[in-house]
């Protein structure tokens, strides 16, 4: 009754809509899925573990992208450099306020009637020889905050820019001379052509023939423990010599805050 009131094209189009379609699945073809991989930035950093002291090349080591593939950020740097500096100002100035000066509290000139600009008494900060307002006492603290995960993307990034610009030598076992003698420190230095180049070398501990050979005559070579290393130190350095110990432990003392994973 109904299909003889609404035609045959109306009853077409009613039954089409009760009906789904499922389309199959299809796999997508693999050159695809390369694609997609490749559209992806890469995971991990080649580096040249070296021997020391002539630096020669061993093997490959991969190192994760958050360590070695960060990028340049100059206000993390500024940051981390201007609370390093802070943290190192001893704040031993001991200046005298007005009321330390020991002069008279006596105004110098009348108020009035004088004819000239009035003045206050012999302290006052506006005079060269009074005291100073707002006086610091010794010891004064300078030190200002930053917060870890800033300073260690800064961390990073300075490595990462050493390690861009190819002057990043990551030395297998101790970089250790086997004399302390300074013909140990002059030919190393000679051989690498390091005689006019700011060097820093990262240890995992004391390294005392290392330190003997160069303590003297190379003053332009730094030697820097892992715990006590600042991101002045690389950023200073045109190049960075540092034990395979010492690099996993920057990698783990520094390395970026895990994301919160999603809840489905």
């Amino acid at each position: 009754m109904f299909a003889n009131l609404l035609g045959p094209r109306t009853v077409a189009r009613g039954l089409a809509t009760v009906s789904k379609y499922t389309p199959p699945v299809v796999n997508p073809p693999a050159s695809a899925m390369i694609k997609s991989r490749l559209a992806q930035p890469p995971q991990y950093k080649l580096t040249t573990v070296r021997s020391f002291p002539s630096l020669e090349p061993v093997r490959l080591q991969p190192v994760s992208s958050t360590v070695l593939g960060q990028p340049l950020r100059r206000d993390l740097l500024w940051r981390a450099v201007v609370f390093e500096a802070d943290q190192a100002r001893v704040g031993s100035s001991n200046t005298r306020s007005r009321a330390e000066m020991g002069y008279s509290r006596k105004k110098l000139r009348p108020q009035k009637g004088s004819g000239r600009a009035r003045m206050g008494d012999r302290g006052s900060p506006t005079r060269h020889d009074g005291g100073r307002a707002f006086a610091r006492h010794a010891p004064f603290d300078w030190s200002t905050g930053l917060p870890r995960q800033i300073y260690s993307k800064a961390m990073l990034t300075a490595l990462s820019h050493i390690y861009e610009a190819g002057n990043l030598f990551v030395v297998d076992g101790q970089a250790d001379f086997v004399s302390g003698h300074s013909n140990a420190g002059d030919l190393f230095v000679a051989e690498h052509g390091f005689a006019d180049t700011p060097v820093l070398v990262i240890v995992n501990e004391f390294r005392e023939n290392l330190h003997n050979a160069t303590k003297d005559k190379h003053p332009r070579l730094e030697i820097v423990s892992k715990e006590v290393l600042e991101v002045r130190d690389l950023l200073k350095a045109h190049r960075v010599i540092i034990e395979q110990e010492a690099f996993v432990y920057l990698a783990e003392q520094f390395q970026p805050e895990l994301p919160i994973p999603t809840v489905e």
